[in-house]
Protein backbone atom coordinates (compact mmCIF):
# COMPACT_ATOMS: atom_id res chain seq x y z
CA UNK A 1 0.00 0.00 0.00
CA UNK A 2 1.51 3.14 -0.94
CA UNK A 3 2.16 5.33 2.10
CA UNK A 4 0.36 8.75 1.69
CA UNK A 5 2.56 10.78 4.45
CA UNK A 6 4.24 13.39 2.62
CA UNK A 7 7.40 14.32 3.71
CA UNK A 8 8.09 17.57 4.85
CA UNK A 9 12.17 18.90 6.28
CA UNK A 10 11.87 21.37 8.81
CA UNK A 11 13.89 23.54 6.51
CA UNK A 12 13.87 23.98 2.79
CA UNK A 13 15.21 26.55 0.25
CA UNK A 14 13.32 26.88 -2.76
CA UNK A 15 16.55 28.07 -4.82
CA UNK A 16 16.84 25.20 -7.28
CA UNK A 17 15.14 25.70 -11.56
CA UNK A 18 15.30 23.66 -14.48
CA UNK A 19 15.18 24.21 -18.21
CA UNK A 20 14.36 22.82 -21.22
CA UNK A 21 14.70 23.85 -25.43
CA UNK A 22 10.36 24.18 -24.91
CA UNK A 23 11.43 27.05 -22.28
CA UNK A 24 11.09 30.40 -25.39
CA UNK A 25 12.79 32.44 -22.38
CA UNK A 26 15.58 34.86 -22.58
CA UNK A 27 18.06 33.74 -19.98
CA UNK A 28 19.35 35.95 -17.49
CA UNK A 29 22.00 33.38 -15.27
CA UNK A 30 23.66 36.61 -13.69
CA UNK A 31 20.44 37.95 -12.61
CA UNK A 32 19.07 34.54 -11.16
CA UNK A 33 22.14 34.03 -9.04
CA UNK A 34 21.64 37.54 -7.75
CA UNK A 35 17.92 36.76 -6.59
CA UNK A 36 18.50 34.09 -5.05
CA UNK A 37 18.68 30.88 -7.18
CA UNK A 38 21.81 28.35 -6.27
CA UNK A 39 21.45 26.08 -8.52
CA UNK A 40 20.13 24.88 -12.61
CA UNK A 41 19.68 21.43 -13.54
CA UNK A 42 19.70 21.93 -17.47
CA UNK A 43 17.47 19.02 -20.01
CA UNK A 44 20.74 17.88 -22.03
CA UNK A 45 19.44 14.69 -24.34
CA UNK A 46 16.38 12.09 -24.80
CA UNK A 47 16.33 8.86 -26.18
CA UNK A 48 18.97 7.52 -27.77
CA UNK A 49 20.09 10.47 -30.66
CA UNK A 50 18.42 13.63 -29.23
CA UNK A 51 20.30 16.00 -28.13
CA UNK A 52 18.74 19.77 -26.18
CA UNK A 53 19.69 22.55 -28.51
CA UNK A 54 19.61 24.65 -25.95
CA UNK A 55 21.88 22.77 -23.33
CA UNK A 56 25.62 23.74 -24.38
CA UNK A 57 25.43 27.33 -24.15
CA UNK A 58 22.92 27.27 -21.51
CA UNK A 59 25.60 24.85 -19.12
CA UNK A 60 28.71 27.59 -20.02
CA UNK A 61 26.59 30.37 -19.43
CA UNK A 62 25.25 29.30 -16.04
CA UNK A 63 28.79 28.27 -15.21
CA UNK A 64 29.86 31.72 -15.69
CA UNK A 65 27.36 33.18 -13.67
CA UNK A 66 28.48 30.62 -10.77
CA UNK A 67 25.54 29.13 -10.36
CA UNK A 68 25.45 25.07 -9.43
CA UNK A 69 24.78 23.18 -12.87
CA UNK A 70 23.02 19.96 -13.50
CA UNK A 71 22.21 17.74 -16.64
CA UNK A 72 18.95 15.19 -17.19
CA UNK A 73 18.14 12.68 -19.32
CA UNK A 74 14.17 12.55 -20.40
CA UNK A 75 14.28 8.39 -20.76
CA UNK A 76 11.97 6.78 -23.55
CA UNK A 77 11.43 2.99 -24.38
CA UNK A 78 14.71 3.00 -26.17
CA UNK A 79 17.74 0.18 -24.70
CA UNK A 80 18.38 2.02 -21.28
CA UNK A 81 22.33 0.90 -21.97
CA UNK A 82 22.44 3.24 -25.21
CA UNK A 83 20.30 6.10 -23.34
CA UNK A 84 23.29 6.25 -20.80
CA UNK A 85 25.91 6.55 -23.07
CA UNK A 86 24.42 8.89 -25.45
CA UNK A 87 23.82 11.31 -22.30
CA UNK A 88 26.92 11.05 -20.60
CA UNK A 89 28.44 11.65 -23.98
CA UNK A 90 26.98 14.81 -24.59
CA UNK A 91 27.29 16.01 -20.74
CA UNK A 92 30.70 15.15 -21.08
CA UNK A 93 33.75 15.45 -18.07
CA UNK A 94 30.57 15.60 -15.54
CA UNK A 95 32.90 17.40 -12.35
CA UNK A 96 30.80 19.69 -10.74
CA UNK A 97 27.32 18.71 -12.89
CA UNK A 98 24.85 16.79 -10.96
CA UNK A 99 23.51 13.90 -13.11
CA UNK A 100 19.33 13.42 -13.27
CA UNK A 101 17.23 10.52 -14.72
CA UNK A 102 13.63 11.32 -15.82
CA UNK A 103 11.67 8.74 -15.50
CA UNK A 104 7.93 9.71 -16.32
CA UNK A 105 5.06 8.87 -17.74
CA UNK A 106 5.12 9.24 -21.60
CA UNK A 107 2.74 7.39 -23.72
CA UNK A 108 4.71 8.23 -27.31
CA UNK A 109 7.55 5.24 -25.93
CA UNK A 110 7.06 4.34 -21.78
CA UNK A 111 10.41 3.26 -20.71
CA UNK A 112 9.75 0.47 -18.20
CA UNK A 113 10.88 0.31 -14.16
CA UNK A 114 13.63 -2.78 -15.00
CA UNK A 115 14.79 -0.01 -18.21
CA UNK A 116 15.07 2.42 -15.64
CA UNK A 117 17.32 0.76 -12.69
CA UNK A 118 19.75 -0.53 -15.78
CA UNK A 119 19.84 3.21 -16.66
CA UNK A 120 20.73 4.73 -12.78
CA UNK A 121 22.97 1.41 -12.85
CA UNK A 122 24.69 2.22 -16.04
CA UNK A 123 24.94 5.72 -14.96
CA UNK A 124 26.43 4.42 -11.47
CA UNK A 125 29.23 1.83 -13.17
CA UNK A 126 30.52 4.70 -15.50
CA UNK A 127 30.65 7.82 -13.20
CA UNK A 128 31.40 6.16 -9.57
CA UNK A 129 27.97 7.79 -8.23
CA UNK A 130 24.39 7.31 -8.63
CA UNK A 131 22.42 9.49 -10.37
CA UNK A 132 19.41 11.72 -9.07
CA UNK A 133 16.30 10.40 -10.21
CA UNK A 134 13.47 12.50 -10.82
CA UNK A 135 9.79 10.82 -10.99
CA UNK A 136 6.53 10.77 -9.06
CA UNK A 137 4.62 8.92 -6.61
CA UNK A 138 2.76 6.72 -9.37
CA UNK A 139 5.38 5.27 -11.21
CA UNK A 140 6.32 2.54 -8.85
CA UNK A 141 3.80 0.48 -7.34
CA UNK A 142 6.64 -1.09 -5.35
CA UNK A 143 10.27 -0.65 -4.04
CA UNK A 144 13.09 -1.11 -6.50
CA UNK A 145 16.03 -1.92 -5.09
CA UNK A 146 18.55 -0.10 -7.58
CA UNK A 147 16.46 3.04 -8.03
CA UNK A 148 16.10 3.71 -4.38
CA UNK A 149 19.56 3.93 -3.87
CA UNK A 150 19.33 7.09 -6.17
CA UNK A 151 18.37 11.01 -4.57
CA UNK A 152 14.85 11.38 -5.11
CA UNK A 153 13.91 14.26 -7.07
CA UNK A 154 10.19 14.34 -6.60
CA UNK A 155 7.75 15.48 -8.93
CA UNK A 156 4.91 16.77 -7.16
CA UNK A 157 2.63 19.99 -8.04
CA UNK A 158 0.37 20.19 -4.92
CA UNK A 159 1.25 20.75 -1.01
CA UNK A 160 1.64 17.20 -0.45
CA UNK A 161 5.25 15.81 -1.15
CA UNK A 162 4.73 12.04 -0.75
CA UNK A 163 7.20 9.80 -2.10
CA UNK A 164 6.96 6.93 -4.48
CA UNK A 165 7.52 3.51 -2.76
CA UNK A 166 11.52 2.66 -1.76
CA UNK A 167 11.84 6.47 -0.12
CA UNK A 168 11.04 7.95 3.03
CA UNK A 169 12.50 11.74 1.91
CA UNK A 170 12.93 13.27 -1.20
CA UNK A 171 16.37 15.57 -1.92
CA UNK A 172 14.32 17.92 -4.48
CA UNK A 173 10.72 18.77 -4.72
CA UNK A 174 9.54 20.08 -8.08
CA UNK A 175 6.70 21.64 -7.06
CA UNK A 176 5.31 23.56 -10.03
CA UNK A 177 5.26 23.06 -13.70
CA UNK A 178 6.02 26.83 -14.13
CA UNK A 179 3.47 27.58 -16.32
CA UNK A 180 1.07 30.91 -15.88
CA UNK A 181 -1.70 30.68 -13.39
CA UNK A 182 -0.03 27.91 -11.74
CA UNK A 183 1.02 30.24 -8.39
CA UNK A 184 4.65 30.25 -9.11
CA UNK A 185 6.38 32.93 -8.30
CA UNK A 186 8.62 34.04 -11.56
CA UNK A 187 11.87 33.73 -11.45
CA UNK A 188 14.28 37.23 -12.30
CA UNK A 189 16.03 36.95 -15.65
CA UNK A 190 13.81 34.05 -16.73
CA UNK A 191 10.15 34.78 -16.13
CA UNK A 192 7.76 31.60 -14.87
CA UNK A 193 9.42 28.13 -14.99
CA UNK A 194 9.93 24.99 -13.15
CA UNK A 195 11.23 25.30 -9.74
CA UNK A 196 12.34 22.79 -6.97
CA UNK A 197 12.57 23.17 -3.21
CA UNK A 198 15.55 21.39 -1.65
CA UNK A 199 15.47 19.42 1.41
CA UNK A 200 17.61 21.41 3.61
CA UNK A 201 19.58 25.09 3.14
CA UNK A 202 21.57 26.60 0.82
CA UNK A 203 24.65 25.83 2.68
CA UNK A 204 23.65 21.91 2.47
CA UNK A 205 22.50 22.39 -1.14
CA UNK A 206 26.12 22.85 -2.39
CA UNK A 207 27.69 20.56 0.39
CA UNK A 208 25.18 17.69 -1.45
CA UNK A 209 25.92 19.08 -5.03
CA UNK A 210 28.66 17.06 -6.90
CA UNK A 211 31.95 18.88 -6.48
CA UNK A 212 34.33 19.99 -9.01
CA UNK A 213 37.83 18.04 -9.42
CA UNK A 214 39.42 19.81 -11.51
Amino acid sequence: MLDTAPYIPPVVSDVVIDLYHGDKVSVDFSMVKSKGIAAVILKATQGIDFVDPAFAQRLANARAAGLLVGAYHFMDANSPVEQMAHFLSVVGATDGILLAVDFEAYERSQPTVIQAATAVMTVKSVTGRFPVLYTGRYMLTAPNAMLSQCPLWLAEYGSRPVCPPGWSQWKLWQHTDGLVGSGVVPVAGIGPCDRSRFAGTVDQLKAWWPAATT
